[in-house]
């Protein structure tokens, strides 16, 4: 059963797979939305600009239809005057190509967004499988296709009914006008009936956009085991983390054990940990643990104490204590204060000494119990050295 549920697509897809199926040209498109929006845009502006038009095309068909007797003669200025011709057709919808890039880019934006797939334009010999052709036939995508162009079809219908229905009279009183006004008011009913049809099926292209949205998502989702699998992608072979992990283990040591040489005393245990301490009163009034370590870097900690002339203070108990207590770069607890204080003190008095003056006694300072750990981590329960 658990293994059943494990197959279950109940995960929401992850970006590395967003981005893949991008890469392959799989984006949440409503295939409608950019035609039905180019096609009101252009309508509205027929509106507004449609007597605009139809000028410059007359004007372009009589210039166009216009020869004198030099242009007869020089056919070699043809090319030139249909290439003006051309120029003047362009001219004349200028404001209708410009508002068409301008909606094909914004309705692309807003329908998943522009995207080339190298993928998505190479051939593919599985679109030749007759078994898959037919299964996107009957499949849950090629019935909502065919449930929304039904729902167009029925929309254009009823547009197209309500409109002729309501302007029946009018459509009556056109074949007793002239030849122009006929034409002038054909135009205009189908210029209306255009415009309408064109905002019912940008209505729908509307409403598609965010169900093919949350249908891409359904089909991206993941299930549990690809998840896992995807992370185990990302992150690598275990053998590789544990190599990387090795490796930045190493370069945190390294730079750890390169500030040794600022400390002001390493508190060792001779054969088990180190300590290096620094108190610099301007900068912090506590002091601050530099590196720590215990066997091999206990060792390299004491060399490197010993090369930058450091001094070595043997207290086993408060070196397990600082050990155990603090990070590197932490300040020590304030329930250590005063043992640390009394090693300072004695570094202090060492780099004062005088050849007539006696050598201060090392410090053997007392903890609190709840300092006091063995050499595992563990609160031991008596003192020891």
């Amino acid at each position: 059963m658990a293994e059943e549920q494990g197959q279950e697509k109940t995960e929401e897809p992850t970006a590395r797979k967003l981005t893949q199926a991008r890469e392959r040209g799989e984006l949440p498109r409503s295939p409608d939305f950019g035609g039905a929006m180019e096609v009101l845009v252009i309508c509205l502006l027929m509106f507004f600009l449609g007597a605009e038009i139809v000028d410059g095309f007359s004007e372009m068909l009589r210039e166009g239809l216009t020869f004198n007797r030099t242009q007869i003669d020089d056919v070699q200025d043809l090319p030139l005057v249909a290439g003006a011709r051309l120029l003047d057709g362009f001219w004349a919808v200028k404001w209708i190509l410009l508002a068409s890039i301008v909606v094909a880019l914004l309705a692309s934006t807003l329908n998943g967004g522009f995207n080339f797939s190298g993928k998505a334009a190479a051939p593919k010999l599985s679109k030749l499988n007759p078994l898959s052709g037919i299964k996107r036939m009957f499949g849950a995508q090629a019935w909502i296709g065919l449930l929304r162009n039904l729902l167009k079809f029925f929309a254009i219908a009823a547009v197209v009914g309500v409109v002729l229905w309501t302007r029946r009279g009018e459509i009556i009183a056109m074949s007793r006008d002239s030849f122009e006004m006929m034409i002038a008011s054909g135009a205009s009913l189908a210029l209306v009936t255009f415009t309408l049809v064109s905002a019912a099926v940008a209505i729908i292209a509307m409403l598609d956009v965010p169900y093919q949205r949350w249908s891409y998502l359904q089909r991206m989702r993941m299930t549990l085991q690809e998840v896992r699998d995807e992370m185990k992608d990302i992150e690598g072979r275990p053998e590789v983390k544990r190599q990387i992990r090795r490796k930045q283990r190493e370069f945190s040591r390294g730079r750890m054990l390169e500030k040794v040489k600022d400390a002001d005393v390493v508190i060792v245990n001779p054969s088990e940990f180190a300590v290096a301490i620094e108190y610099d009163e301007s900068r912090n009034a506590v002091p601050t643990v530099l590196a720590k370590g215990c066997g091999e870097i206990a060792r390299s900690i004491k060399e490197r104490a010993t090369l930058a002339g450091v001094p070595i203070v043997s207290s086993p108990p408060l070196a397990r204590a600082i050990y155990f207590t603090t990070e590197v770069e932490e300040s020590i607890p304030e329930g250590l204060y005063r043992a640390v204080a009394s090693v300072l003190a004695y570094v202090y008095r060492l780099s004062a000494l005088t050849p007539d003056l006696e050598i201060p006694a090392v410090p053997k300072p007392t903890l609190a119990p709840e300092f006091m750990f063995d050499e595992f981590g563990k609160i031991a329960k008596e003192q020891g050295t």
